[in-house]
């Protein structure tokens, strides 16, 4: 059985990214691996996933004891076979709560190599406007040492069609990840 780790990042519930999340879940789910998903951008201030510094400027504060980052994702990552990064596109970028995750990562470099990876993103843009994520993925695959699966580049998602035709390969990929990735 594949473990499966799908990070997302979107503030939207029903967001365009979520909707390639929800679709690939689903396929993964389909094939009886095991999966966990954290929803970086949908947790409150009862759940924070990064470091609030504003109460205290200057200084280093330290992780919160709810910190669900450190106590419950991290463990799933270093248990994972497969990371899923799941974003919207903000200002040709991941979007902040997901980056903020990603960053979190440090800490663990080494336990975390020599993973696989996908990566998915939906947004309002083109295909150029999402040059500049596709660099940054590929080094940061390059640095984690994760062997890239396969990426979606949902451009212009707010045309419902074209986003569930991407959202139908989301699924079809989920559902093809089997050992033979391992």
């Amino acid at each position: 059985m594949t473990k499966v780790v799908i990070l997302t990042g979107s503030p939207h519930f029903n967001g365009a990214s979520n909707k390639l999340a929800d679709k690939f879940e689903k396929g993964i789910r389909e094939t009886e691996n095991k999966v966990y998903r954290y929803d970086a951008g949908l947790q409150g201030e009862s759940a924070p996933h990064f470091l609030q510094l504003e109460h205290a400027p200057g200084m280093e504060v330290g992780i919160p004891d709810n910190d669900i980052v450190e106590k419950e994702v991290i463990p799933k990552l270093l248990e994972a076979d497969i990371v899923v990064l799941v974003s919207s596109l903000y200002y040709f970028g991941l979007n902040a709560q997901l980056k903020a995750v990603i960053d979190r990562f440090y800490d663990y470099n080494h336990e975390l190599k020599d993973k696989k990876m996908v990566f998915m993103m939906a947004g309002y843009g083109t295909q150029e406007d999402m040059d500049a994520v596709k660099l940054h993925i590929h080094k940061l695959s390059d640095d984690m040492r994760w062997q890239i699966i396969d990426e979606i580049y949902a451009d212009d998602s707010w045309n419902d069609q074209k986003l569930e035709k991407f959202a139908q390969k989301a699924y079809e990929l989920g559902r093809s990840i089997k050992e033979i990735y391992l």
